[in-house]
């Protein structure tokens, strides 16, 4: 693959990363998070996790301070997270939203890199929501050979709705910004 800018190429290798530390972790994830739960860590890490994706989507590109426009839609990102993460019932499965909701803000930013750069990509979000539900359900399939994981298909859900809340949120931003989504 041919990177367009330095950035592009950064992003896309960060995102290698990410997507291959999340599978090279399968096996011992649960009991990490276990541990975190019983310890007590577990509800500040994952809060900590909710936290650097609000601002992940709030500042990705930002070069002035925001407006109050952009920080109410901020905020009303924020309640939608919190309601949908409260909504999942088991944390293991609210860890999904958080990996693949940096999964798809990665696959996006890297895409506008490349298109904004002379790349020719039409649908951006579609292309996010489908790559990274296609490395979601992968995640899922990884599991089947695992002797202490479980394939499951609410997962791939909670993958694709990351996917789809992370794109509508960084899109959505970016509108209120005054840029083309």
């Amino acid at each position: 693959m041919r990177f367009v800018t330095t950035r592009e190429r950064c992003l896309w290798v960060v995102t290698v990363f990410t997507v291959l530390t999340i599978y090279f972790t399968l096996g011992f994830a649960v009991k990490w998070f276990r541990f975190l739960q019983d310890s007590g860590w577990g509800d500040g890490i994952f809060l900590l996790g909710c936290c650097l994706i609000l601002v992940f989507i709030v500042t990705r590109g930002m070069t002035v301070i925001p407006n109050w426009k952009e920080m109410v839609v901020a905020l009303g990102i924020a309640v939608i997270y919190s309601v949908t993460l409260a909504y999942i019932r088991y944390p293991e499965e609210r860890i999904h939203v958080i990996m693949y909701g940096v999964v798809a803000l990665l696959i996006y930013a890297a895409l506008l890199e490349r298109s904004a750069h002379g790349g020719r990509i039409t649908t951006i979000s579609i292309v996010v929501i489908a790559v990274t539900t296609a490395l979601g359900a992968m995640d899922e399939l990884l599991q089947l050979v695992l002797p202490n994981r479980v394939f499951d298909v609410h997962d791939i859900l909670y993958n694709t709705v990351a996917s789809v809340m992370a794109v509508i949120s960084n899109g959505t931003l970016r509108w209120v910004r005054g840029q083309s989504v």
